[in-house]
């Protein structure tokens, strides 16, 4: 592998990782990657966003209706 980045800061030598370490970290990204993309395509369509400036129905959740009768 030959090098194309330039190096900004000098670390030790004991820090740096070897070209078979890169490789395989490269090597897992990829299968990741690729894993992820597979679990994605199995998975249904997320729900339509409402458009912008205009909020959501809200569903439930808010304050219900009194039914309490108050003595007089």
């Amino acid at each position: 592998m030959t090098k194309h980045q330039l190096t900004l800061i000098d670390t030790p030598k004991s820090w740096r990782l070897n070209d078979r370490t890169r490789e395989l970290g490269f090597e897992g990204i990829a299968r990741a990657r690729a894993a992820l993309k597979d679990g994605l395509r199995d998975r249904p369509p997320s729900p339509t966003p409402s458009p912008p400036g205009r909020p959501g129905r809200r569903r439930g959740g808010g304050t219900p209706p009194h039914t309490t009768r108050h003595a007089a």
